[in-house]
């Protein structure tokens, strides 16, 4: 029964009292009475049933107690959606989220709200999100849960439209967005692609940052000079635009993703102006001091690229991993010496490419001389539109015969991304005439002539005879006493001191001064150990990359040679002829081999684990300090 049958019934009531007006007044009483009565009853009835069906559809739902909203339900990609969920009364704890793969999830903080109507208190907190897309499309929002006094709720679901720039108008319809491309979908492995982002703007902007810019360890990465500031027109609109350029060399070959790159940046919003407000001067000082607007703060992503790295050919013989383009050119200071004089060979390796991989090339047997080499020099130029490098190596070459010698072409082999196949480039033989010694080198000897010794003649000129005193009168004590004791003791003790201090620093820089390579070797073990120990190894290239250059220059630096420029093979000579057995030595040149190979991927180094473990801490401290105690055996 309803309001409408309850009113019936009472005006049903009121005419049967009316009517009874003519009764006697005791039986009258009790029919109003029990009209009365009648219709307080229907009314009760009413109000509950009204009550209970209102009631029950909102303890099915759950909106009354949380609350999903977001600001709007269609955002252009590169833009961020504002959610709030918003809890009535005292949440247990903050509500979880549904699952939101296809966006990147901020929070924005809360704020905790409380009314007081008609005597009673209420409260509210307001959960705040920020949701920025990574894709186009209709997206699901699912509901968000809570628990509230031991009770789980949820929000309704609702629906989002994320539409891309083609949709929207292309990107002249957009104040700023951000863009990455690269110069290749189809590298070949470890070629160089140049990975260039852009972020575009037309309106003011604040601070910003790049939150998020790492390709993997599939991928070696260089930068490429310092942010570009520039000006362009898109579609007749006029932009800002930073650039930011970086070469990859891809390590493996297959698909290869670049993941997104985020950049959080505060844009001022211009507030609206109500239309019937006159300006007033402290519009124009907010105009003039760069005012009159609020700061927000969006979230720009970029597009994720897929590259289809291509594998290499099989690898000709000399081949040491460059990809690129190079040339290799040599000289020599002097085509006319004589027999003894030193001429010095220089051979430089320039390109293009993954110049990081720019190795000394095979030299070939020059028996007719004496070979001294000497460190190289290498550069990096990171500062054009691609990475380039040079790396120039000298040979100081003394000729043993006379005659005319030459020097044949050096080659060297690298794979040509261009043509898709190995190229090799060779020096020109280089001619020159050696004429016979003009004088046999002559050996000056000398030899020290000691005086010769012989007695001296002692002729007493006279003899003094002091009176003997035989009392202590008139006799004062000369021995200091006190702080003049420390005071005499210090200026009788220190100079001495201090002359062989410094006679020994003297003698160590003379020493020093005629072996260049002393302090190097003496410092050798003790700079390796602490480099070693020092944090950071791990599996991956650049762990790699520093336990091959600990090896590399302790061996430099111990044998007083370039360490930086050994190949494992020489790095393997060296250690057997300082006295380091064979079977040690071996050991090296194999680890030297496995890190340059896990370093860049070349190949697949075998015995993962074992390598692992020389790259440790305990494993490189334990070889390191086998191959010293080796070398002072043979030295002492």
């Amino acid at each position: 029964m309803g309001l409408k049958s309850a009113g019936r019934a009472l005006n049903r009531s009121r005419c049967d009292a009316d009517s009874c007006r003519g009764l006697p007044g005791a039986m009258r009483g009790r029919r109003v009475a029990a009209a009365a009565w009648i219709v307080v009853a229907l009314v009760a009835v009413a109000v509950a049933a009204a009550s209970q069906q209102g009631q029950q559809p909102r303890a099915a739902r759950s909106p009354e107690k949380i609350q999903a909203t977001v600001d709007r339900n269609q955002v252009a990609l590169g833009s961020q959606i504002f959610l709030t969920i918003r809890i009535d009364g005292s949440p247990d704890a903050p509500p979880r989220l549904p699952e939101l793969p296809d966006f990147r999830v901020v929070s924005r903080g809360q704020r905790r709200d409380m009314q007081w109507i008609n005597g009673r208190s209420s409260n509210s907190t307001s959960y705040n999100y920020l949701l920025i897309p990574t894709r186009a499309g209709a997206f699901e929002i699912g509901p968000a849960t809570a628990v509230i006094n031991g009770t789980e709720v949820g929000s309704l679901p609702f629906t989002v439209q994320v539409t891309g720039a083609e949709e929207q108008g292309g990107e002249r319809d957009r104040d700023l967005f951000v863009t990455a491309s690269a110069s290749t979908e189809r590298p070949w492995q470890g070629q160089q692609v140049i990975y260039t982002w852009r972020f575009h703007s037309r309106v003011p902007v604040g601070q910003g940052s790049i939150e998020s810019m790492d390709f993997g360890n599939d991928v070696v990465v260089e930068d490429l000079g310092e942010v570009r500031q520039f000006s362009t027109a898109i579609d007749g609109v006029q932009y800002s635009v930073n650039e930011v350029r970086k070469a990859l060399f891809p390590q493996r070959s297959g698909a290869l993703t670049l993941p997104q790159t985020r950049m959080r940046v505060e844009v001022q919003v211009e507030q609206p102006r109500r239309p019937n407000r006159r300006r007033s001067l402290f519009d124009d000082f907010d105009s003039l001091f760069g005012g009159g607007g609020r700061w927000t703060t969006k979230y720009l992503l970029t597009e994720p690229l897929t590259l289809d790295v291509r594998p290499l050919p099989p690898a000709p013989d000399g081949w040491n991993g460059l990809v690129g383009e190079f040339d290799i050119r040599a000289s020599l200071s002097r085509r006319e010496l004589q027999v003894g004089q030193s001429a010095t060979l220089e051979v430089q390796v320039a390109g293009a490419g993954n110049v990081q991989l720019l190795a000394e090339p095979g030299f070939p047997e020059l028996p007719a001389f004496k070979i001294y080499p000497d460190q190289p020099d290498s550069s990096i130029d990171r500062s054009g539109r691609r990475l380039t490098g040079r790396k120039v190596f000298r040979r100081a070459l003394v000729p043993l015969v006379a005659g005319s010698l030459d020097i044949p072409p050096i080659d060297l082999v690298y794979f040509d991304p261009e043509r898709g196949e190995y190229a090799a480039h060779s020096t020109n033989r280089i001619d020159l005439d050696v004429a016979p010694a003009e004088d046999e080198e002559e050996l000056m000897l000398t030899e020290s002539v000691a005086p010769t010794t012989g007695k001296v003649a002692v002729r007493i000129l006279a003899d003094d005879i002091l009176p003997i005193r035989r009392a202590a009168a008139g006799m004062v004590s000369a021995v200091p006493r006190g702080w003049r004791l420390w005071a005499w003791t210090a200026c009788g003790v220190l100079p001495p001191l201090m002359y062989f201090a410094l006679l020994a620093h003297h003698r160590r820089e003379r020493r020093y001064a005629a072996d260049a390579t002393l302090r190097r070797r003496q410092r050798a073990l003790r700079e390796a150990l602490s480099a070693a120990r020092e944090p950071g190894s791990g599996a991956g290239p650049a762990s790699a990359a520093e336990a091959s250059r600990i090896v590399r220059r302790y061996i430099g630096d111990k044998l007083g040679i370039e360490g930086a420029a050994l190949t494992p093979s020489e790095a393997e000579t060296a250690l057997v002829r300082a006295g380091v057995e064979g079977g040690l030595a071996d050991r090296c040149r194999e680890l030297l081999e496995q890190l340059e190979a896990a370093r860049y991927g070349l190949t697949a180094a075998e015995g993962g684990s074992g390598l692992a473990a020389e790259m440790g801490t305990e494993g490189l401290t334990r070889l390191i300090e086998t191959i010293d105690r080796q070398i002072r055996g043979r030295v002492a």
